[in-house]
């Protein structure tokens, strides 16, 4: 038929939510290269110890520099930080790590990362399936609503551990019914972006830790997000990165559009020839709208610095705004 590759977004986006579920301190999250170095993203809410200090101040904190924050969104507007640059309350922090350095980061950001043994999901549909299937056999318990009768006869064959129950998600009364109170992670993806949030922002209300709201209109993004909703799957940037990949050079090995900000974190393999390999970082008049966060040699990785040296082959982590794109491109090509 001539097909090179097909897109499925509802399973990009329930391996997204079990991501999520995962490391549940984050808003986002993204393995590059097999996890060798991992992007996670959250909100500094009030008391954070990161807020008011610098990104030179924080770099002292660690001579071994296991991370690097690559970015900031605030008030709407995304921020590419230099030394000099202070971390605010209610910003939206971008951060490259490495695995070692995750708990760091997260000990900066001032948020717990639980071990999710309870989940409740709202809507049997194909995520929520796909999200069910893969954990029920790793979790203490998963409970799941579903509205339609036909629905949950079906999840009930198919789902062996899962407990379905016949009702409505957005009916507060059911969730007090159902316990939602003492579930750790509370997942929404109906295919109303409304009815998702509310039902999160319900869940958040009772105690749940860890709420997730598959939000497809992209205008309600922002507002999920400052309404208390944890974290926000949205299919269409998901698989929208996916397919960028393609528009841009063959190097370009994974690209990821971010729900919080208008950049796009991507991942490059050196070309031998390629401008980026021909000098230290700090000369090479990469473009201001993009930063470099880390590199991955071999099975080795490293926060990238300014006196980092590329070499051929090495995949390169680049947090660029659309601005950049194009220039960053031509660096690896």
């Amino acid at each position: 038929m001539g097909i090179d590759l097909l897109f499925y977004p509802e399973k990009i986006a329930s391996h997204e939510i079990i991501d999520l579920l995962k490391q549940t301190g984050t808003s986002e999250f993204m393995d590059c290269s097999g996890g060798k170095l991992q992007l996670i993203v959250f909100r500094l809410d009030d008391g954070a110890p990161l807020i008011d200090r610098t990104m030179s101040e924080v770099a002292e904190l660690t001579s071994e520099t296991p991370y690097r924050a690559v970015a900031i969104s605030r008030e709407g507007k995304t921020i590419i930080p230099r030394g000099s640059t202070t971390f605010k309350m209610h910003d939206l922090v971008f951060v490259i790590s490495k695995k070692e350095g995750v708990k760091e980061v997260m000990s900066y950001s001032g948020k717990d990362n639980i071990d999710v043994k309870r989940l409740m999901i709202v809507r049997g549909g194909r995520i929520g399936e796909m999200v069910a299937r893969k954990l029920e056999h790793s979790l203490e318990h998963i409970k799941m609503i579903e509205l339609k009768k036909e629905r949950c006869d079906y999840l009930s064959e198919s789902l062996s551990k899962t407990l379905i129950i016949n009702g409505d998600g957005r009916n507060t009364d059911l969730l007090i019914e159902e316990d939602v109170a003492n579930f750790d992670a509370f997942v929404a993806v109906t295919s109303s972006s409304e009815t998702n949030i509310l039902s999160c922002v319900a869940a958040k209300r009772m105690g749940v830790s860890k709420t997730i709201a598959e939000v497809e209109n992209i205008d309600y993004i922002k507002l999920a997000e400052g309404m208390g909703v944890d974290a926000v799957i949205n299919k269409k940037l998901i698989t929208a990165g996916r397919i960028f990949r393609f528009t841009l050079s063959n190097k370009v090995q994974s690209i990821k559009c971010l729900n919080g900000s208008d950049a796009e974190i991507l991942e490059f393999i050196a070309n031998p020839n390629s401008a980026i390999t021909r000098d230290k970082i700090r000369h090479l008049n990469f473009p201001k709208d993009a930063i470099i966060g880390g590199v991955i040699r071999g099975t080795n990785s490293f926060i990238a610095l300014g006196d980092t040296e590329i070499k051929p082959y090495d995949r390169v982590v680049v947090f660029a705004l659309p601005s950049a794109l194009s220039k960053v491109n031509k660096f690896f090509v």
